[in-house]
């Protein structure tokens, strides 16, 4: 009998550990949470009377603040940035002013004699700035019918309340807060919670007073100012309202109905009730490009909100109830419940991620959102497996580290991980276990050990056994299987090991992994396997002739990699599989050539025979791989015969979904045709653009002629073949434009340009163009996808006027992350080296970490073209 393995050079695959030591952190307690501010003081309730100037950009105003001494102390530490604190008393009696630490982002009150413990009083007076980018309170300009109009909103999120008043700014300080305001004549303005109370002020205004919030952290302080309108409902005796700017209140209405039935699903998920007496949602124009869980006020980017069915996508349908979901789970997970500190971050994301995921996939199935989700996992995987990872908690010391730690592995990792330790424990135990850990902790910080704990009473498995290396330690597993008939049948030996790509010395790090594995013929005879040990892994038995699958529903967050023959087996059975099953075998497949354990030539055709699979999870795994060879390509020789390739790759699926929508179709063929029509329009088939073109001028003179749906491939395709006097009319539609979905879409056909001289007038725009910075900031790097050379270039030329324009802080937007999206389609090694030492010089140490993730995405592009380039150019010659 022949021991049948895998043909890799695998040279780790024997390693073993004698033990897998847990290293989780302990419970939560305040004393030892991390932080820079001293734990001798804690702030339990704060009132703010904020006074706003808009024509002078300014703010003024006092915070009274119920402090509770827990050590004597000679100095009261709190955070400010770029505020001015002239005075300051103590118990009524005035104190020196505080001394301003702006690097450290501090102030300090000296005080001649040590405070007891007890209960004591801080009022502060202080003056601020208001903001035009969305870091603390910022102002934001729109139009109305032509007519500018302005507002105020706040992003807060990890570090900028800091900015609006003083306050202890890190998670652990829970307090209340009660904020009063002085608001314009014809402005509302919106907070976490009612208004208490309101009294006109003799120089015109009124000053508008909220109710006290319940002990919350300070990122989640919300106050937006403008000439707002609403619509109204209620769910389960809480308050709901949406907020918008003049007459969009009809385009939040599906962002209502849909908020009605998450907050009634949460609230028997968890157990606990949504606890404020309201929620408001409000919709922003401009500002930043997401959303903020605020408690009680969630702010969004409008185009995260608002659905228009005569003129939305099924794609911003989708973006809408997905980000509500997201957002109104903060409520629970983030805000009754908040990470002790930012290393914890993924107790947040992660878990929102998840529960939007599954809240949105249970009222909404024909989207297939849990087999669609498949996407972000293999986006997170892809990076996960390179040098620059890092692990789901990992140490923050810094401003700049809590702003890195929004990225792709604090939510989508999260989510996978989550929906794998679920699937591990059973719906019904997990689901316990949170019910345990809401009641227990609400209004209270945690750590990662406390949901363990909680899950492990309501499951009895050993949950922070299995989380600990899966939270701490960077990257994630490959499963290795081997295969040898034996007179009794088929033995199948599963062993693991580190999986890396571009990482010619990977860690020796091991996993608990829930290995789940059956039959393809017969897949409800699955069985989870906890492998641990390479000394001890499972043999497993199963009849002669059986072909097995691991990773059964793709709801693991490992690879595998399979023996040839065995490989050869999935192949031909591949469309008898689940869509789930058919992702995850092209996903793993596709990551062993990335990985060099497998080449092109062998892959390339298990995704040709790909071009008739009617799932549109399957077939974006399959297109994004070939979409990625395709890049690869560009510049070489290759390139005009890989594309035409491509092109007729694409035939089959567009002459299956025609362009438009048919009766009794697939919801995900909407999103399918979407995708085929906007590649193939990216690859210059002659018909797909002249037929854009032709809807292009029909929605010219008719705008009710172009569905919803195919508005962004209509206007993508024609932008990107546009010729001047094209370009000049998007550019003055894009102006014009009141919507900020119509904005972006027209905004990003403008940056999509192929003609040269175009894509520098486009370029321009960031230097010239007055726009929403959350629109502005991706302007440069939106031009490289297609020009990546011209606009690095440019990025370089103008480095100081860019980088005066791009904040510091913030949840997502900020200087750590912006030459390096714009450098991130650059394929040369060369050009890595020069991202890492411009940004050092440029920006500074605090962007190296981000700065050296598409460093590396780039060396390893650069890499792979040099290894994988002729075998793809060969593999299309063979096939004229």
């Amino acid at each position: 009998m022949r021991l049948r393995t895998l043909s890799l050079g695998c040279a780790l695959v024997g390693f073993c550990f004698a033990a897998l030591a847990v290293r989780s952190e302990p419970p939560f307690a305040f004393a030892t949470t991390p932080g820079k501010l001293p734990k001798d003081i804690a702030p339990r309730s704060y009132a703010i009377a904020l006074r706003p100037d808009v024509a002078a950009l300014t703010t003024e105003g006092e915070v009274t603040i119920e402090l509770e001494v827990l050590q004597p102390t000679s100095a009261i530490v709190f955070n400010v940035n770029e505020l001015e604190v002239p005075s300051a008393t103590l118990d009524g009696a005035a104190v020196t002013a505080p001394k301003i630490d702006a690097a450290a982002q501090t102030a300090t009150i000296a005080l001649t004699s040590p405070l007891a413990r007890g209960r004591h009083t801080l009022k502060l007076s202080f003056r601020g700035k208001i903001g035009r980018a969305a870091v603390g309170l910022y102002i934001e300009k729109y139009k109305v019918e032509g007519v500018e109009k302005q507002l105020l909103g706040t992003e807060m999120e990890p570090t900028d309340a800091r900015r609006m008043f003083p306050c202890w700014d890190e998670p652990v300080f829970r307090a209340t807060f009660q904020l009063s305001v002085v608001v314009p004549d014809g402005q509302i303005a919106i907070s976490n919670m009612p208004i208490a109370r309101e009294r006109p002020l003799a120089g015109g205004g009124r000053e508008v007073a909220f109710a006290p919030t319940p002990a919350m952290v300070s990122y989640l302080v919300v106050l937006c100012m403008g000439e707002f309108e609403s619509i109204t409902d209620e769910v389960d005796g809480v308050k709901l309202g949406m907020w918008t700017t003049k007459g969009k209140t009809a385009q939040a209405r599906y962002a209502l109905a849909a908020t009605k039935q998450i907050v009634h699903f949460y609230n028997e998920y968890f157990g606990v009730k949504y606890p404020l007496p309201k929620l408001d949602q409000i919709a922003l124009p401009g500002g930043f490009g997401g959303a903020m869980e605020n408690w009680g006020g969630i702010v969004y980017n409008e185009r995260a909100l608002l659905f228009d069915p005569a003129t939305s996508s099924q794609a911003t349908k989708e973006g809408v109830f997905g980000t509500v979901a997201h957002e109104i789970a903060h409520q629970w997970f983030g805000d009754l419940v908040t990470m002790a500190w930012w290393d914890n971050l993924w107790l947040n994301e992660g878990f929102a991620s998840w529960m939007g995921t599954k809240c949105t996939d249970h009222f909404n199935p024909d989207w297939q959102i849990w087999l669609r989700a498949h996407a972000s996992k293999e986006g997170v995987m892809e990076s996960d497996a390179r040098r620059t990872t890092h692990a789901i908690q990992q140490p923050v010391l810094s401003e700049s580290g809590a702003t890195d730690a929004f990225d792709n592995i604090t939510y989508s990792k999260g989510q996978a991980f989550i929906r794998m330790l679920e699937t591990y424990l059973g719906e019904k135990e997990f689901r316990a276990g949170i019910r345990g850990y809401m009641a227990k902790h609400a209004y209270g910080n945690t750590t990662s050990a406390d949901l363990w704990t909680a899950l492990e009473k309501a499951s009895g498995k050993p949950v922070a056994a299995l989380a600990d290396g899966w939270t701490t330690q960077p990257g994630f597993p490959v499963v290795n299987v081997a295969t040898r008939e034996t007179g009794g049948g088929l033995e199948v030996l599963l062993t693991q090991q580190h999986f890396a790509v571009n990482d010619p010395l990977p860690a020796e790090r091991m996993w608990r992994i829930p290995v789940t594995i059956a039959p393809v013929d017969h897949p409800e005879r699955v069985q989870t396997i906890m492998l641990e040990k390479n000394s001890d892994a499972p043999r497993l038995k199963f009849p002669a002739g059986t072909v097995v699958k691991l990773n059964v529903g793709n709801t693991g967050y490992y690879r595998a990699a399979y023996p040839p023959d065995l490989a050869q087996a999935h192949a031909a059975k591949l469309a008898t599989l689940p869509a789930a099953d058919r992702a995850n075998l092209l996903s793993d497949a596709w990551a062993m050539v990335k990985a060099g354990r497998g080449d092109s030539a062998t892959y390339l055709p298990l995704v040709a025979a790909s071009d008739r699979e009617p799932s549109l999870a399957v077939w974006q795994q399959a297109a994004g791989s070939i979409a990625f060879l395709g890049d690869i390509e560009r510049g070489a020789p290759g390139q005009p015969a890989f594309e035409q390739w491509e092109r007729e790759w694409l035939r089959a699926p567009l002459a299956r979904l025609g362009w438009d929508a048919k009766p009794g179709e697939q919801t995900t063929d909407g999103n399918f045709r979407v995708s085929v029509i906007a590649r193939l329009g990216r690859l210059g088939d002659e018909g797909v653009i002249a037929e854009a073109r032709r809807r292009f001028e029909g929605f010219l003179r008719e705008p009710s002629s172009l569905a919803g749906s195919l508005r962004d491939p209509v206007f993508a395709i024609v932008g990107r073949h546009a010729d001047a006097v094209t370009w000049e009319k998007l550019h003055a539609m894009a102006r014009a434009a009141e919507k900020t979905e119509d904005q972006n879409r027209y905004y990003a056909a403008l940056q999509g340009v192929k003609d040269e001289a175009l894509a520098r007038r486009a370029l321009a725009l960031a230097r010239t163009e007055d726009r929403p910075f959350a629109q502005w900031f991706g302007i440069v790097s939106s031009v490289a996808n297609e020009h990546p050379e011209l606009a690095w270039e440019f990025a370089r030329t103008h480095a100081a006027e860019l980088i005066a324009k791009v904040p510091e802080s913030g949840a997502f937007a900020t200087r750590n992350t912006y030459f390096s999206g714009i450098a991130a389609p650059l394929a040369d090694a060369a050009r890595a080296d020069e991202l890492e030492a411009f940004v050092r010089e440029k920006v500074g140490p605090n962007a190296a970490a981000e700065t050296a993730k598409v460093a590396e995405a780039i060396r390893f592009k650069a890499a792979f073209k040099a290894r994988e380039l002729a075998k793809i150019d060969a593999w299309i010659a063979a096939r004229k």
